[in-house]
């Protein structure tokens, strides 16, 4: 007898609106383990090993819905998924899809240990989870899907076995590291900071000097980095609002990152979710959860440019939302949002 997809069913009878990631919380297991507890009638799963294949054949589905999350942000674009390329480096496997404006994604493909075809009251997706069954992906249908694409692209890539079982790896949570300060070269760290050439090479900094992120904040404040308080993301959203001035957003979990680019109009607070409401896009922010936002400045190879972002964490010291202005590639970024990041700047709004 498949107990948990039993147990899925009375617990969707009683709460016809719960999310899945919510409804696996409650009963003790993961999200890729409840979709795998559907398999043989909701859900089918397909084979890993062909990922890359599978996600360049979402282009033939034509028009979709794209959502990556973490705990705190949702992020659900609409859109075609095209112009995606694959990579291998050090067997690591990697996707890109270059689309600003569109579904624009960064995914890392090594970190994905199963995908699912399944199907909900009203549509159809594909769901990608990592090795502790945690969601990674998601890609939805809608009105405009080509349907018939959609149940070939599974047909060809369902995994010879079917079980309701999927074994995980437990994933133990705990805060990022802070290392001592004597151990942290942090004249060096800056003087590397202050000669980045590219805002692409800001991760390899860190993990040149071994320092996770909202510690390199730290040490960069006052010259590269200052931090604000975490409740100033509705005023920023309001601010772009009434600017219209376009905004690149990033919204990222262990194993992708999905990018919004363009103007901000209907926003909404409901109960605790702070969100964006517009045609083609949303975005759905735990925004009170937030534990630390810093506005943060890169220089690059024109030094006239310098790169302003706004980044928050949550209570972990992890990433979970960053905000640029938008630019193209050697060009400064608007007036607007560099007035904008100066402002929260200068008023230092440090909890």
């Amino acid at each position: 007898m498949n107990t948990l997809f039993n147990q899925y069913q009375a617990l969707k009878a009683e709460q016809p609106t719960i999310r899945a990631v919510d409804a696996a919380l409650k009963l003790n297991t993961t999200e890729a383990q409840l979709v795998a507890a559907q398999v043989g009638t909701n859900a089918i799963k397909l084979d890993i090993n062909h990922i890359e294949s599978i996600l360049k054949g979402l282009k033939k589905l034509e028009h979709v819905m794209a959502m990556t999350r973490n705990e705190l942000v949702i992020n659900e674009i609409k859109g075609c998924y095209e112009k995606l390329y694959t990579s291998e480096r050090n067997e690591q496997k990697m996707a890109i899809a270059i689309n600003p404006g569109g579904i624009d994604l960064r995914l890392f493909l090594y970190k994905w240990a199963s995908v699912f075809a399944v199907k909900l009251s009203n549509m159809v997706s594909i769901q990608c989870f990592d090795k502790y069954g945690q969601a990674v992906h998601k890609v939805f249908s809608t009105e405009q899907t080509n349907l018939a694409a959609y149940e070939a692209l599974i047909n060809k890539y369902s995994d010879c076995e079917q079980s309701n079982v999927l074994a995980i790896e437990p994933k133990i949570v705990q805060a990022l590291t802070f290392k001592s300060q004597e151990n942290i070269d942090a004249a060096g760290f800056l003087d590397a900071w202050e000669n980045l050439q590219d805002v692409h090479h800001f991760p390899a900094l860190l993990t040149k000097f071994d320092v996770c992120r909202t510690q390199a904040l730290e040490i960069a404040q006052p010259h590269w980095a200052q931090e604000i308080l975490p409740i100033s993301l509705p005023y920023i959203f309001e601010t772009l609002k009434k600017q219209q001035n376009e905004v690149m957003i990033f919204v990222n979990n262990d194993a992708a990152v999905q990018i919004y680019s363009g103007t901000l109009n209907n926003l909404k607070q409901v109960g605790p979710w702070y969100n964006v409401l517009d045609e083609g896009f949303n975005l759905h922010v735990r925004s009170d959860d937030f534990a630390r936002a810093f506005v943060v400045k890169k220089p690059t190879d024109n030094g006239d440019v310098v790169v302003h972002s706004i980044e928050f964490f949550d209570s972990l010291g992890n990433t979970v939302l960053t905000l640029f202005g938008r630019r193209t590639e050697g060009n400064k970024q608007s007036n607007k949002w560099v007035n904008l990041c100066e402002q929260l700047w200068q008023q230092r709004l440090v909890a």
